[in-house]
């Protein structure tokens, strides 16, 4: 099945703000037979104090309705042309598990599918985004720990620990764009090859399998300015044709320009595993 797993709507304020109706009519057009809609989801409190800030990361409590009405329109609208799922993309955090699993089953009636994806680490403030500006990720999370390798290795051991959750996902169970940590590689260079090795990997990727987890195969990063590939490297895809963990396309549209961009990556990825 043609699959673009990882959209985005009008609702994302990070977006184009074009309407969602004319990028589902793009992934028609474009042959998609399944068009799985993941909104951020809203944030625990205290996650971004700044209010205005936060507008730009996630939706408000008081948006899901509108959201999930709006998602329904669309299955209404196109469903005899593209299967459109409704779902969220939600933000892993240690130590707000039970937010999330309360939240999951709120909503589970309105969820056809759920990205879990890990967006900030503890930083200087508390909680700290990993890939809203440059500038912010070198102050308030490289400043912390003190060097682009203890970056990552406090990421891969927050991703381990997201792996291992036992929050009670819908059936299409996957982790949004796992290489995310990537996205300033050109800017913040690590120094350890070991953190690009295929040993770093094994044991995660070994957990992945045995979790029944399967990945976004995310292409939004080809278009970042200090990264420019998918956020699979070569050792994560030695690991994911090894252990033959299932893969899902993912544009992480937020406009209309990017549904179904770089889809011959991942066709050429999967004839060659």
């Amino acid at each position: 099945m043609k699959w673009d797993g990882h959209t985005h709507s009008q609702f994302c304020r990070h977006g184009s703000g074009e309407k969602t109706a004319l990028m589902v009519e793009k992934a028609i057009a474009l042959g998609f037979e399944r068009y799985s809609i993941l909104e951020h989801a809203p944030l625990p409190d205290g996650i971004i104090e700044d209010p205005e800030t936060r507008l730009d990361f996630a939706l408000m409590w008081e948006e899901l309705e509108a959201y999930f009405r709006h998602i329904d329109d669309l299955k209404r609208t196109y469903g005899d042309r593209i299967e459109i799922l409704s779902g969220l993309e939600i933000d892993y955090f240690e130590g707000k598990e039970t937010f999330t699993s309360d939240f999951l089953m709120e909503f589970s009636e309105k969820l056809d599918d759920v990205i879990l994806s890990l967006h900030f680490l503890p930083g200087k403030d508390g909680f700290e985004p990993l890939d809203y500006q440059p500038e912010v990720f070198e102050k308030k999370v490289l400043g912390y720990y003190g060097s682009i390798d203890d970056v990552h290795l406090a990421y891969w051991e927050a991703v381990g620990r997201l792996v291992d959750t036992g929050l009670n996902l819908p059936s299409h169970k996957r982790i949004g764009h796992l290489d995310l940590i990537n996205k300033y590689a050109g800017r913040f260079q690590k120094t350890s090859d070991r953190l690009n090795s295929i040993d770093f990997f094994e044991s995660l990727f070994k957990k992945i399998k045995s979790k029944g987890w399967a990945l976004d195969f995310n292409v939004a990063g080809l278009k970042q300015k200090w990264y420019q590939n998918i956020y699979l490297t070569t050792p994560m895809q030695f690991w994911i044709r090894k252990l033959n963990i299932e893969l899902v396309y993912g544009s992480d549209a937020h406009g209309v320009d990017a549904v179904g961009q770089h889809y011959d990556q991942f066709l050429k990825f999967s004839s060659l595993s």
